[in-house]
């Protein structure tokens, strides 16, 4: 008898979870309005009652959607591991491995969120949550490792160029395809020229 709220709770979840993976597939190829409700939960294997049932509206399923695929997983605890890496050089190596494949996983999300950011800005904000997030988590990495003396310069600043160099990594590939180079050649490369600037200082 017990059991029972505990079943029902579970199979609520688990379609809710069905229809947010539906969301992700149908969005990531066909952009918001593309995306039909009807085709969601078709795909997702309930009707649309259901869908309305636990979402509501369109927008607020993408929204639940987008807040789901854009958390931190486990970047935080990437940050807290790599503290026991024994140099600033290592310890960013491993920063830019774990943020790299953190973008690759959601590439196709962060795509379409760029390019439909324009026409709809409030209803895409919830994609840029965890990268303003992480920023965050990072300035507070470099604030640690400036007042160390471990680094100089401005902290925020610092997360900006770091991120904004792993993003071009996974998101600008075309820029760096001509140079026939991986990503475990080019995060050395990358991390090297960040601790070091451009003059080799």
């Amino acid at each position: 008898m017990m059991l029972r709220p505990v079943e029902v709770k579970s199979g609520v979840e688990e379609t809710r979870q069905r229809i947010l993976a539906a969301t992700r597939e149908l969005y990531a190829n066909k952009g918001s309005r593309g995306t039909t409700t009807r085709e969601v939960a078709d795909r997702a294997g309930v009707n649309e009652a259901t869908l309305f049932r636990h979402f509501g509206t369109k927008q607020q399923l993408l929204s639940a959607m987008l807040e789901q695929s854009s958390d931190l997983g486990e970047f935080p605890q990437t940050l807290e591991r790599i503290g026991l890496l024994p140099t600033v050089d290592a310890q960013l190596r491993e920063l830019a491995f774990a943020s790299i494949e953190s973008m690759k996983r959601k590439e196709d999300l962060i795509r379409i969120s760029m390019a439909e950011e324009l026409t709809n800005p409030e209803g895409h904000s919830c994609a840029w949550r965890a990268p303003t997030q992480a920023r965050l988590l990072l300035v507070s990495f470099f604030e640690d490792k400036v007042a160390k003396g471990q680094l100089q310069g401005n902290a925020d600043w610092l997360a900006r160029i770091f991120m904004s160099l792993c993003f071009s990594l996974v998101m600008a590939r075309r820029i760096w395809v001509d140079l026939d180079m991986s990503t475990a050649q080019a995060v050395p490369k990358m991390v090297e020229t960040f601790l070091n600037g451009a003059a080799g200082r």
